[in-house]
Formats: structure tokens, C-alpha cells, sequence
């Protein structure tokens, strides 16, 4: 294939991802609004578990974590020196910030990545 050719596929796989995704984003809601439904008639009929021949819905409740005080949450860490309430990720944009300030990110190594930038014209 001609670098021509490439990109013209290339955009037609972009523009069909784009199209696929807006109809995703758009499923999406339908189904946000279908859990609104299906969680106020289960409650209304005091429900927790139903089904019909195609399906079966249940609720399902977990308690996750809402930080209300960062500091509070990074003092228990850093005075435990346990780590294990936060994930492992390092923050791009910081790690960048310092690299273009000429400093270095202990524990840290700056790893390049090729990708291909592409736009309609």
C-alpha cells in the first residue's frame, strides 16, 4: 500500500471508530437510564433479585473509598509506612513538569513512545 492509501484507510478506521464510539456513548445512557428504572421499581416493589426468561437483576451494593482528606490519608501512610491504600502510578504530567525543570524523579526513568498523531482535514 502507498503512504496515500495508508492514510486514507487510516482515517476511514478513525472516522468509524468516532462513529462507533458516539453510538456507544449513546448506549451507554440508555443503560444508565435503565438502571435508574430498574433501581426505583425493584425498591418501589421491595425487590432486591428478579428475573424473567431472558435475564435476572439483582442489586448489588459495595462500600468503596471517598477521600474527604488527602493529607490526613498521606500522614497514615507516610506514619505506617503502609502504601497499600493508594494504587501505583506515577503522575505524567508532574514527572514532566520536572523533567523540563532539568530535575530528576527518584525511582523514575523517562521512557519514549511512538504513536501516530492523526487529524482530518
Amino acid at each position: 500500500m502507498t503512504i496515500d492509501e495508508l492514510i486514507n484507510k487510516y482515517a476511514g478506521v478513525k472516522d468509524e471508530i468516532a462513529r462507533l464510539n458516539a453510538e456507544l456513548k449513546e448506549l451507554g445512557k440508555t443503560k444508565d437510564d435503565l438502571d435508574y428504572q430498574l433501581f426505583a421499581k425493584l425498591d418501589e416493589q421491595g425487590l432486591s433479585r428478579t428475573a424473567n426468561g431472558k435475564a435476572s437483576v439483582s442489586i448489588n451494593e459495595d462500600t468503596v473509598p471517598d477521600v474527604t482528606d488527602w493529607d490526613a490519608l498521606y500522614a497514615h501512610c507516610s506514619a505506617t509506612e503502609d502504601y497499600s491504600y493508594l494504587q501505583r502510578r506515577a503522575s505524567s504530567t508532574a514527572c514532566k513538569e520536572m523533567w523540563k525543570l532539568g530535575q530528576e524523579v527518584p525511582g523514575v526513568a523517562p521512557r519514549d513512545i511512538r504513536r501516530i498523531n492523526f487529524r482530518s482535514l
